[in-house]
């Protein structure tokens, strides 16, 4: 513990100046009070900028990794996933690689190719599905069983819509990353 204790304390400074950058960024590219009151009075209400969001969005997740480290120094051990570490991580695998897939299938069809329709509509459930599947896995749900056999359905669905347009470099990849997944499930199917 005494390790773990050195090592996260410069690691949590470093995050709480951060956090501090962070929220000095945001007080830059907040509108003054009068831009604010000429856009109501003009009926366009407060709006934020790209860069406030942004700049809002690193804030919070700096304050949150700060939290995080210094929450990490307890005596008891968390084991929610009970060893379904494989199976989180294949399905995120794979419903970022369904992303990248659905983002070309879409691409295609924009203009105006209409062959990648199966395909856009297949990878769009399998998201769905991993995205179930990987929450049901991190928390060790006793409903994870069925759910990765209905998960494997649709896995194999849409790795048979991937595989008839192989020679798209980002449906072949989204069908290797569902056949490991499904292997993934079949560990832990009902």
């Amino acid at each position: 513990m005494v390790l773990v204790h050195v090592l996260t304390e410069p690691y949590v400074h470093f995050l709480l100046s951060n956090q501090r950058n962070a929220r000095s960024q945001m007080s830059r590219v907040e509108p003054d009070q009068n831009e604010l009151e000429k856009n109501q009075a003009r009926g366009e209400g407060a709006s934020i900028s790209r860069r406030a969001l942004l700049a809002g969005t690193a804030a919070f997740a700096v304050g949150a990794s700060a939290s995080r480290a210094l929450a990490g120094d307890h005596d008891h051990h968390h084991d929610d996933s009970a060893g379904n570490d494989a199976l989180v991580r294949s399905a995120g695998d794979c419903g970022i690689t369904g992303e990248i897939c659905q983002a070309h299938c879409q691409a295609m069809l924009a203009t105006g190719d209409t062959s990648l329709a199966a395909c856009s509509a297949s990878v769009n459930e399998m998201m769905a599905g991993c995205s179930a599947l990987m929450q049901l896995a991190a928390s060790n749900s006793k409903h994870l069983p069925a759910m990765a056999k209905l998960c494997s359905a649709i896995l194999r669905d849409c790795k048979a819509a991937c595989d008839k347009h192989s020679e798209h470099d980002e449906c072949k990849a989204c069908s290797k990353a569902c056949a490991e997944c499904i292997e993934e499930c079949e560990k832990v199917a009902a």
